[in-house]
C-alpha cells in the first residue's frame, strides 16, 4: 500500500470485488483515517453481500486498526482503536486497507473506542460482537439456567459471559458440525452441547436465540424448551421485519430491535418475550476488559474461535463463493489487512 491508493472491497451485484482507488478525502471538519489491521467476516457481512439484508450497511465493522491521521487531538498517530458500527458516523468500509469516518467529535469518540494496552489484534477484533453480548447477557438473570440456540460466533460469545454471570449454560444447535467443532475448545469444553432434535423434555427458565435469521422451525423449538410458565425467550438472533409467530399476528423484529418486553402465550406456555439489539458505550467498555485478561477457566481466550485467515483478495473469492454456494463458511474468519500483508 502507499499514500496515493489502497485496494478495498466493493458491494457490486452478483457478490463483491476488489478494487484499487485513490485515499478517501474527507469533506467534514472533523474526521479520522484508519488503517486497518485485522477485521473479521460477520454473518451480517454476508448477508449484505447477498442483499438479504434491509437495515442499515454495516459491511465490513468488526476491525482492529491504527489511527493513520485525524482532524482530533484525540486520535493521534498509531492510536490502535475498534469500531462501533451503531453510532451515526459516515465511513467507508473497514474492509479496505484505509477506513474514514466523518461526523460530530463526539460522534467519533463514540464509534473508535480504544483498545487496551496487552490485548493481542485477534482477540480485539471480537470487541464489538462481544459488547452486543454483553448488552444481550444483561437480558438474563444472575444464576439462570439457560439454553442458548445457535452455535454461531454469538452463541458462543454469550456462553462465555453467561458462565462468568453465574448460569447454567447449555448450547443446542440444528446441526451436528459445529457442535462437534466446539467440543474441543477449551472455552466450551465444559458446556454441554445439545442437538436440539436430541432435548427431549428438558425445559430452561431462559432461551436464547442467536441465529443468524429466525425461521418457524427455530422459533417452535426454542419455544418448547421453556418452561410451562415463567420462563424468559430473548431475542438476540436476526429476524425478518415482516417474520410472524406462527399461527399468530405477532411481529417479533419490532420487539428485538426496539429491546421491547412482551408477554407471549402460545401452546399451554406462557413466557416474556425480551428483545435486545446492539450495543452501547458502557457494552463496550465491558467488552474491552473481559478481553483484557485471561478468561478464569482457561489460559486461552476467544481468538481460540479463529478457524481460518484471509487477505483482501482471499476474502472477495470467499464471499463470492459463498453467495454462488449459497453456503456460508463455518467458523469465524479474520481477515489480514495490514500493511505487511
Amino acid at each position: 500500500m502507499n499514500e496515493s491508493s489502497s485496494r478495498r472491497l466493493e458491494l457490486v451485484p452478483g457478490g463483491v470485488q476488489l478494487g484499487t482507488g485513490p485515499w478517501q478525502r474527507p469533506t467534514s471538519p472533523s474526521w479520522v483515517l484508519v488503517l486497518p489491521q485485522t477485521v473479521g467476516l460477520c454473518s451480517s457481512d454476508l448477508k449484505e453481500v447477498r442483499r438479504s439484508r434491509d437495515v442499515r450497511s454495516d459491511f465490513g465493522h468488526e476491525m482492529v486498526g491504527l489511527v493513520h491521521s485525524s482532524s482530533m487531538d484525540d486520535f493521534p498517530p498509531g492510536l490502535r482503536v475498534c469500531l462501533d458500527p451503531h453510532v451515526p458516523v459516515t465511513r467507508t468500509t473497514a474492509f479496505s486497507e484505509t477506513t474514514l469516518l466523518e461526523g460530530s467529535p463526539d460522534q467519533l469518540r463514540a464509534a473508535l473506542p480504544t483498545v487496551l494496552d496487552g490485548t493481542p489484534d485477534d482477540r480485539a477484533a471480537f470487541t464489538e460482537p462481544l459488547a452486543c453480548a454483553v448488552n444481550c447477557a444483561g437480558k438474563v438473570l444472575a444464576g439462570s439456567d439457560v439454553a442458548i440456540v445457535g452455535a454461531g460466533t454469538a452463541g458462543v460469545l454469550l456462553a462465555v459471559l453467561l458462565r462468568l454471570k453465574g448460569c447454567q449454560v447449555t448450547l443446542v444447535n440444528r446441526s451436528p458440525e459445529r457442535l462437534t467443532a466446539l467440543s474441543s475448545t477449551a472455552l466450551l469444553r465444559e458446556v454441554p452441547k445439545v442437538l436440539i432434535s436430541e432435548v427431549g423434555t428438558r425445559t430452561f427458565s431462559t432461551v436464547v436465540v442467536t441465529t443468524a435469521s429466525l425461521d418457524d422451525t427455530t422459533f417452535d423449538g426454542a419455544w418448547r424448551l421453556l418452561s410451562r410458565t415463567g420462563g424468559r425467550l430473548v431475542l438476540f438472533g436476526g429476524i425478518r421485519s415482516d417474520w410472524r409467530v406462527p399461527g399468530t399476528h405477532v411481529l417479533l423484529d419490532g420487539i428485538r430491535r426496539g429491546e421491547d418486553v412482551r408477554e407471549l402465550e402460545l401452546g399451554g406456555r406462557r413466557a416474556l418475550v425480551v428483545g435486545t439489539h446492539g450495543a452501547t458505550g458502557a457494552d463496550f467498555a465491558a467488552a474491552g476488559a473481559v478481553l483484557a485478561a485471561p478468561l478464569p477457566w482457561t489460559a486461552g481466550h476467544i481468538e481460540e474461535l479463529i478457524v481460518g485467515r484471509v487477505t483482501l483478495p482471499g476474502l472477495a473469492a470467499l464471499l463470492n463463493d459463498a453467495v454462488r454456494t449459497g453456503v456460508d463458511p463455518i467458523g469465524k474468519h479474520m481477515v489480514d489487512i495490514g500493511l505487511n500483508q
